[in-house]
């Protein structure tokens, strides 16, 4: 496999497709991050089920609204923070050198995040989101069909599978770079401060 979609886009290009994202996910992200703590587990289902992030099952509820048996939404948040917590110095760009206890981390998440929806497995789109939530944008994109479409990649069905994904995304920013200089410079600049992983999302995602 090889990623090669930003490699190919000139800055101006870059600029043009992070410029074009869809209004409605530019919201919910700038929400998602001035959000508190407090406020956040509840903010993270309305938004993932915003996204469709389990369709077409439905997807857990927190403790105090589900209607649905355990675990709920609460709970696959709390079972994920120690392991975000240790990808906190990851992004996608250094998923290449991710550590033993990285690579755990991210391997855990992906079980968590695989009990998404309240009956069945979710599907890598319902797992990649949650995940780029919950990373701050470090660890993506979230692998909806129109990204993965512009990727020319099939859904990973396993943690294995996405693991190669992001270091094949990883290693296309970074081709981007050597020759353009940081992706940031090239995205408009009330943008520039966002991680690379969910500005990649924005340079492939929908319009």
């Amino acid at each position: 496999m090889s990623i090669d979609v930003l490699r190919r886009k000139t800055p101006q290009q870059v600029y043009d497709d992070v410029s074009g994202f869809a209004v409605r996910y530019v919201s919910d992200w700038e929400a998602w991050l001035m959000a508190d703590q407090e406020f956040r587990p509840k903010l993270f289902g309305r938004i993932l089920r915003k996204w469709q992030a389990t369709r077409p099952r439905a997807m857990r509820r927190l403790r105090e609204e589900a209607r649905h048996e355990a675990p709920f939404l609460d709970d696959l948040l709390s079972r994920s923070a120690v392991h975000v917590q240790e990808l906190k110095d990851l992004s996608v760009l250094t998923i290449g050198s991710r550590t033993l206890p990285q690579a755990k981390a991210l391997s855990e998440l992906w079980a968590i995040f695989l009990e998404l929806p309240t009956s069945g497995a979710s599907s890598c789109v319902g797992i990649t989101k949650a995940i780029l939530l919950l990373t701050e944008g470090r660890i993506g994109p979230a692998l909806d069909s129109q990204v993965r479409g512009k990727m020319g990649i099939a859904a990973p069905s396993t943690c294995g599978e996405w693991l190669v994904v992001l270091q094949e995304i990883g290693e296309d920013i970074a081709a981007f770079e050597s020759v353009n200089g940081p992706l940031a410079s090239a995205v408009p600049p009330h943008f520039a401060q966002l991680a690379c992983g969910r500005l990649y999302d924005m340079a492939l995602g929908p319009r």
